[in-house]
């Protein structure tokens, strides 16, 4: 969940690019929907938002000077007099123009090569955001019956793949400057893979591929390759609702092929998830498929209540340590829900599946 929602607002992280010469940057720029003094904020802390510089609104323009340093970095501007008023952009040697709307999602920035390259992703995929958005309402707020939220779901997955192939695509025809490197190493796996991701690392030059970020990158990519797809999985034990320990692999020897699905009560796209998952067990459980839920709970009482309100039949585990979870990270879980579907020795045979896609797999691993 935590990975959807950071596809569909993908200007709220921050990532340090290092490597460009010292020099100075000025923004200069127009703020529609405020008046003469107001003030907006600077900051290059993108998960808190603690302001680093204050600029005040002259004649409904505004502008700034400062030191883009050895790095480069993703930063915002924003007012909190409207919070809908503000842009994100790159700091980078050079001039950066912004132009800051009350409409969400209209502010624009350019004037640098990583802003201008910025700002066309951000065209590209404002569409596709719209329309997840769009559909994830209707499903999630609607009334609708189970066949259209999971077509809905569907689409959705097919919108998100589209919305990687374009970061993707942007990335490697960047991939010899640095914003092609700014893309690498900000996006995370949900949107480019790491199949992709080595492969572009291959592109960069000698001096990029040195930095401190792409060589933790790399071996971060080596650890999770010990739980990729045809990998064994290694056997983690976790208590059950009751108490008692359950060993993975004493479910998942019992069954020709088992889902190992990474959920929580408190996550809203796995909780609409279930009923595909359940009519996908109740058809195929005496086919030889079974189920294990790792819980990335941190209540017992709310993992519980979720058990039973949504009638799951299947055993479930958890350390209740929230997204700390020992089964979570060993397999390098950073968003749910997440399935691993293995065979009866814990190979793993597909990691990520969900919806139609999730069902037609299985399905013909049970043929």
């Amino acid at each position: 969940m935590k990975a959807f929602l950071t596809s569909i607002s993908f200007s709220i992280l921050a990532l340090l690019l290092v490597g460009c010469q010292s020099n100075t940057y000025k923004l200069q720029g127009t703020a529609e929907g405020l008046e003469d003094g107001d003030t907006l904020f600077l900051t290059d802390d993108m998960i808190n938002g603690t302001p680093s510089d204050t600029i005040i609104i002259e004649k409904g323009a505004f502008s700034f000077k400062g030191e883009a340093d050895k790095e480069t970095a993703l930063c915002m501007i924003y007012s909190d007099k409207q919070n809908e008023i503000n842009a994100a952009f790159i700091r980078e040697p050079g001039e950066i123009t912004i132009k800051l709307s009350a409409t969400p999602g209209a502010s624009r920035v350019s004037g640098t090569p990583c802003n201008d390259e910025w700002q066309r992703l951000n065209d590209s995929v404002m569409v596709i955001g719209k329309e997840i958005n769009r559909i994830a309402e209707n499903i999630y707020g609607g009334n609708v019956t189970q066949e259209q939220q999971q077509k809905g779901m569907d689409e959705i997955e097919k919108l998100n793949k589209r919305f990687a192939n374009v970061v993707i695509e942007t990335t490697e025809k960047n991939i010899g400057n640095e914003f092609g490197y700014f893309l690498l190493t900000y996006y995370p796996e949900e949107l480019i893979d790491n199949d992709n991701r080595l492969r572009l690392i291959e592109k960069l030059s000698d001096e990029r591929r040195q930095r401190d970020a792409i060589k933790q990158m790399e071996a971060s990519i080596r650890q999770s390759a010990k739980t990729a797809e045809g990998a064994i999985i290694p056997n983690f034990a976790q208590a059950t609702p009751e108490g008692d320990e359950l060993s993975i692999m004493t479910e998942v020897s019992k069954h020709k092929v088992t889902i190992i699905d990474f959920w929580a009560s408190w996550c809203g796209p796995c909780r609409q998830e279930m009923p595909s998952i359940l009519s996908l067990y109740e058809s195929n459980k005496d086919r030889g498929l079974g189920i294990v839920g790792v819980s990335l709970d941190q209540e017992k009482d709310a993992w519980l209540t979720a058990i039973k309100t949504l009638k799951l039949p299947w055993p479930q585990m958890s350390d209740l340590k929230g997204w700390d979870n020992a089964a979570a990270k060993q397999f390098n879980i950073n968003s749910i829900p997440h399935t691993i579907v293995v065979d009866q020795k814990g190979k793993i045979l597909r990691r990520g599946l969900r919806g139609e896609e999730l069902k037609q797999f299985v399905e013909d691993q049970l043929k």
